[in-house]
């Protein structure tokens, strides 16, 4: 029987349920009765805690959570449940609710709570993406970085601060020394220029850093090499104009926002890169591979990142940005590129000179110029090229035309991923589709990622 395993075991199955089935199986048996209470994960999300009934739309569910009754039980059932904890160490806390600086003392007492209990990752969100923002005006709750000060002997257990919204962050102390702390992802974090410094300078054991819709920065600059770095990733920053970031060790950088003056220096170990530009706020459902979504459109100046062109693996960029130019013309090969996703205009080049692609990502805006100049390609047999996934596609001849000159280069072609833009008539959508399937390589797979098509 179940029942008679290792308590290891059981609570290894127990943490695969929400938190709510794991209290429930209290009632099994005398057994299961209190083993819930030695979990190392405790994630309170409002969707698992509070009951939603089945007639409720999303805005009205979406009112609930901020009334008054809603919220008191769920900071109920978060106390009860640590009351009853009994778990020498915590692998991962998590609070899922829109709450705010009118719950910060008790929010403290949460935090202090998995800092005393060892935690690995701390995970706060108190994001309003789920609720309409115009029920409730929000006083920011401030995160309590002087829980983790060594000065007052309290060791940073603290390993990765993950999903933070809504939270701003008070002045840093770089005498704190976060040296746990491996990874931090903030969200909705209003930082200064001088905070996101502050934070390389004292997390000197950082590997990732993720920040996105950080309205305050403006002129980056990390200065000093940070010598664990290994990815850093931009998004959304509107207020950016400039980065500057000194990371040797870098492997990963992906930035999405405003064109910027960017500088990551003597970067020899990036291997991934993604640079793109946005204004808009209409994209794609879908996001490509590496994880980013499929914006509409952009123009940004990848030339900054030339340098590292020949040594990239992963690349997603504005092809759109180079506009006639003959940038990589002249260039070395881009042996190492196995993975490029673009837009449009650089197709030809960048697969003439990457001889070991694996992979590639064409992205169309909605309704793509009239532009000949796309159905002028002349690409050499490539024998490498495995996979292509076309996104935003709409039946657009021209489009339609690259895709089949993709399918005479492409001798070794495998699979072909299609995902069509929304459109009112969707015949020209599947008349072209009918017409890829007629020229596609007899051995190829083409899959549409559209269920209404």
């Amino acid at each position: 029987m179940i029942s008679a395993l290792p308590d290891d075991i059981l609570l290894t199955i127990l943490s695969l349920l929400t938190l709510k089935q794991a209290v429930a199986t209290s009632i099994l048996s005398s057994r299961w009765r209190y083993l819930w209470t030695s979990l190392h994960t405790l994630n309170f999300r409002y969707e698992e805690i509070l009951h939603r009934n089945d007639d409720d739309t999303d805005n009205e569910w979406g009112c609930k959570i901020y009334e008054a009754d809603y919220m008191e039980r769920f900071m109920q059932v978060v106390n009860q449940v640590l009351r009853s904890h009994k778990a020498p160490k915590l692998h991962e806390f998590g609070i899922h609710y829109p709450l705010d600086a009118s719950r910060g003392d008790l929010i403290d007492i949460w935090v202090a709570f998995a800092i005393a209990f060892k935690v690995s990752k701390l995970e706060l969100n108190f994001s309003t993406n789920q609720v309409p923002i115009w029920v409730c005006s929000f006083k920011n709750y401030s995160f309590p970085l002087d829980f983790f000060d060594k000065t007052k002997r309290n060791e940073p257990y603290l390993v990765q601060l993950d999903r933070v919204f809504s939270v701003c962050a008070p002045p840093l102390n770089v005498d704190n020394g976060f040296e746990c702390l491996r990874e931090l992802i903030l969200k909705s974090v209003d930082l200064t220029d001088e905070q996101f410094e502050t934070i390389l300078s004292s997390c000197t054991f950082l590997e990732f850093l993720h920040v996105l819709y950080s309205s305050r920065l403006v002129n980056v600059k990390h200065a000093v090499p940070h010598m664990k770095l290994k990815s850093l990733e931009m998004y959304r920053c509107f207020q950016l104009k400039k980065l500057e970031i000194f990371a040797p060790n870098l492997v990963s950088f992906k930035y999405l926002g405003p064109k910027i003056n960017s500088s990551v220096k003597d970067a020899k170990q990036l291997v991934h890169a993604c640079m793109r530009s946005n204004w808009e706020t209409w994209e794609f459902s879908r996001t490509n591979s590496l994880g980013l979504p499929n914006m509409q459109r952009g123009d940004f100046v990848f030339g900054q990142f030339a340098a590292y062109l020949p040594q990239i693996e992963h690349l997603v960029m504005d092809a759109s940005s180079f506009g006639r130019t003959k940038v990589l013309d002249n260039g070395p090969l881009l042996y190492n590129l196995r993975h490029l996703s673009l837009l449009l205009e650089m197709v030809a080049s960048f697969v003439k000179v990457s001889p070991f692609l694996h992979r590639l990502e064409l992205h169309f805006e909605l309704y793509p110029l009239q532009d000949p100049e796309l159905r002028r390609i002349a690409v050499s047999p490539h024998n490498y090229l495995k996979e292509v996934l076309v996104s935003g596609f709409s039946g657009n001849k021209l489009v339609v035309d690259l895709i089949m000159v993709v399918f005479d280069f492409a001798i070794e072609l495998e699979k072909i991923e299609i995902s069509t833009a929304y459109l009112d008539d969707d015949f020209l959508v599947r008349k072209s589709i009918e017409q890829l399937h007629g020229r596609m390589p007899a051995q190829a797979q083409l899959y549409i990622l559209d269920d209404g098509l």
